[in-house]
């Protein structure tokens, strides 16, 4: 009988985890009584466009909790499709133009955006600058730093980082990673981290068995054909891994399942690119299998007809959790079927995307989904539920929230601890 190890570390220094502690008060140095109290914690949270995507899905989370809890919050970043949803919290969002419409920082409004910073920053007595990604981060730093505000950036990828970049992170109050292989990796190693996962709300992805057929009647997928789902930004190394699923399901289909249908949410540099393929392969195979369905928010109902799951990140814990079978494969390389004797080291890569011991190919992609979609129903059933409650032991955005809100007020702490006298 397998026992379940906890997977999940808490870090306090940037050297390789030693040891592995479940998430709770008592074993990862988090005290409930060091805590300020919430009315002093007033955070921007930056973000560089407000797209759909793992990052932006993660401090949405983030930010509903922490409103939850009675924090002030400010959201800043390009409009994207995510702006609405941040707006419907009822938290003030602020439009700031950090990149151009081709996703290039916005050198030429440099003194602009400072100056658009630095007044929002005044006006809603912002204690913490939360940063989460590099072109908007700078700017919020250098903003930041003129008005002595303390600021805290979170990792959610290793990038190849600019000199200067290195410094502006070493210089934060401090610096979270949403993942161990981030931690290792980090290009700062003398300075104390915290390694604080994202946080999944299991009420919002769970498996709903409801939508099931009107769905895929929506979708014109017949009752009980596979459904095998990708869902990614369809840019660089996700495009390629785009298009490696879809050939792989294009040969599971035509050797195995014949009303195997693939769904494909996301989009990207490279969504025109994968259309066109789609294009032609349907027209090789005289139908339509495989689904675009672009950038959406109502995932779990995908996630809840799906017979596999093929992605990596955040988007692979969201189908865990909604009981779906995983295969995970991410930019750095592939994983495979998750199961619980690679938890540990699906969680450690960030299921292939922050790191991986080989690289993924059409056939392994093949062999996985395939193996699968043959598991008995039994199985797959155990497995579903095995799955969900891996995430919520383990990855509960309560849980994950509090961690961040104690990062919060131990800013707070050393930036305002009194001064020592002689």
């Amino acid at each position: 009988m397998y026992t379940q190890k906890p997977i999940v570390q808490y870090v306090v220094n940037a050297q390789p985890p030693k040891q592995v502690v479940w998430f709770n008060k008592e074993e990862s140095n988090y005290s409930m009584e060091t805590r300020y109290s919430v009315s002093d914690l007033r955070i921007l949270m930056v973000l560089d466009q407000f797209n759909i995507g793992g990052t932006e899905t993660h401090v949405l989370t983030c930010v509903r909790e922490l409103l939850r809890n009675g924090i002030h919050v400010v959201v800043a970043g390009k409009r994207g499709e995510m702006c609405d949803a941040f707006a419907a919290l009822g938290c003030p969002v602020y439009e700031i133009n950090f990149v151009t419409n081709e996703h290039i920082v916005n050198d030429a409004d440099e003194q602009k955006i400072i100056s658009q910073l630095k007044q929002i920053m005044n006006t809603e007595g912002i204690t913490v600058v939360h940063i989460h990604q590099i072109p908007s981060g700078s700017f919020a730093a250098k903003a930041a730093d003129q008005l002595c505000i303390p600021r805290l950036w979170t990792l959610h990828m290793l990038l190849p980082f600019t000199f200067h970049e290195i410094e502006l992170i070493r210089s934060s109050a401090a610096v979270v990673c949403v993942s161990p292989s981030i931690v290792k990796q980090l290009p700062v190693k003398e300075m104390p981290v915290q390694l604080i996962p994202n946080g999944i709300d299991t009420v919002q992805f769970n498996y709903r068995s409801l939508i099931q057929s009107d769905l895929r009647e929506e979708l014109g997928i017949p009752k009980g054909a596979p459904v095998i789902m990708y869902a990614g930004r369809l840019s660089w190394e996700k495009a390629d891994i785009c298009r490696d699923i879809i050939e792989a399901c294009r040969r599971l289909k035509v050797e195995h399942y014949p009303n195997l249908n693939l769904l494909v949410t996301g989009e990207g540099r490279h969504s025109e690119g994968i259309k066109s393929l789609v294009d032609v392969i349907h027209k090789e195979m005289k139908g339509k299998f495989i689904h675009l369905l672009g950038n959406t928010l109502n995932m779990s109902s995908y996630y809840s007809i799906c017979d596999v799951f093929v992605g990596t990140g955040r988007a692979a814990l969201e189908a865990l959790a909604c009981c779906r079978p995983v295969v995970a494969v991410g930019v750095k390389g592939f994983v495979g079927l998750v199961h619980p004797g690679n938890y540990r080291s699906a969680w450690e890569t960030w299921f292939g995307d922050h790191h991986a011991d080989e690289a993924w190919t059409v056939e392994k992609l093949k062999a996985d989904i395939k193996r699968a979609l043959d598991m008995p129903i039994q199985e797959k059933m155990e497995t579903g539920w095995v799955n969900r409650n891996l995430v919520k032991e383990q990855f509960n955005f309560t849980r994950t929230t509090d961690m961040l809100i104690n990062v919060y007020t131990n800013i707070l702490k050393d930036r305002y601890a009194p001064y020592e006298v002689e």
